[in-house]
């Protein structure tokens, strides 16, 4: 809103420039007379009527002396300030756009301290959470799942600001785990638009396959910014039969972070967490962390369900 407040202030600026303007002009036009025609004239005059005799050598002298530097005083008053004027003929558009400019990367500015307020909240949440896992019993099915959805949530609702979600935007979400004696990747959490061609429960996905699945196998958070682009076609692309006729318009971009825990035995790996949108660029190297630390605090909450699982055996 304070955007139009500064646009009337812009063109009511417009008469005060004016004014100045003319004042300009009408100084250079006073110093141009002087230095052309009337301090030549004077010297002239000065020249031919008196001389030494008449009016004595020092008094004659001095004049002259006078005239002549007042001249040369002319010369630099016009050399100095003869761009003046042409410097201050700015079309008002070239002043608007600067002024558009600035506003511009003030609006940039206050998006990016949003952003950053907004993942240092989430991360003192998420601190929070993890702190009070041990309190939760996460052991059946149902209680799992409201733990997951605890998790991401919050990370869901700034999705607007950590991801830049619109309200077209056609977007998922969904935790995977997986099953060890299939070695298939297993949804167990999800959540998704109203208009996502989808139904029911995700598709499951082989340790290797598609986007899903190759985090799994490499360990490591992938993000993609547009999944028809012909190299992550190629590399990210599901399997034949686990493609859907319209994953091509739904999944364009893309980010799964592999769910693992650094135990002294060595590194444990439960399952992948994947976020989608139907949006090209939704994801790059800084909201990528953001979903590779949701990863980390549902691994600690894996974590903690396998060992009361494993204590009530």
């Amino acid at each position: 809103m304070w955007h139009d407040d500064l646009n009337p202030r812009l063109t009511g600026d417009t008469k005060g420039e004016n004014n100045f303007r003319t004042a300009v002009r009408s100084q250079n036009r006073l110093v141009n007379f002087l230095a052309i025609l009337g301090v030549p004239t004077a010297l002239a005059v000065w020249l031919g009527v008196f001389d030494a005799a008449t009016v004595g050598a020092g008094w004659f002298w001095g004049v002259t002396a006078a005239i002549v530097i007042f001249q040369a005083v002319l010369y630099l008053v016009s050399t100095k300030y003869s761009e003046t004027v042409p410097a201050l003929h700015l079309e008002n558009s070239e002043l608007y756009i600067g002024y558009e400019d600035a506003l511009a990367e003030i609006e940039q500015l206050g998006e990016e301290k949003d952003w950053l307020l907004t993942a240092n909240r989430l991360g003192s949440y998420w601190a929070t959470f993890q702190g009070l896992i041990q309190a939760t019993d996460p052991r059946t099915e149902e209680q799992f799942c409201e733990s997951c959805r605890l998790a991401i949530s919050p990370m869901l609702e700034a999705a607007g600001i950590l991801f830049n979600f619109g309200f077209d935007d056609v977007w998922s979400v969904a935790i995977y785990e997986l099953e060890p004696t299939s070695e298939i990747l297993e949804p167990v959490w999800f959540k998704r638009t109203e208009d996502h061609p989808s139904s029911g429960m995700p598709r499951s996905w082989r340790v290797g396959d598609g986007h899903v699945g190759s985090a799994f196998m490499q360990n490591r958070v992938l993000y993609t910014i547009d999944m028809a682009d012909a190299e992550a076609s190629m590399l990210l692309k599901p399997s034949a039969e686990n493609g859907r006729e319209y994953d091509d318009n739904v999944y364009r971009s893309f980010v799964s972070a592999p769910i693992t825990l650094d135990l002294k035995s060595g590194p444990t790996q439960f399952g992948v967490l994947v976020i989608t949108s139907n949006e090209i660029g939704r994801f790059d190297n800084e909201n990528r962390a953001i979903v590779g630390h949701a990863a980390q605090v549902l691994a600690h909450l894996f974590d903690w369900r396998s060992r009361l699982q494993s204590d009530s055996r």
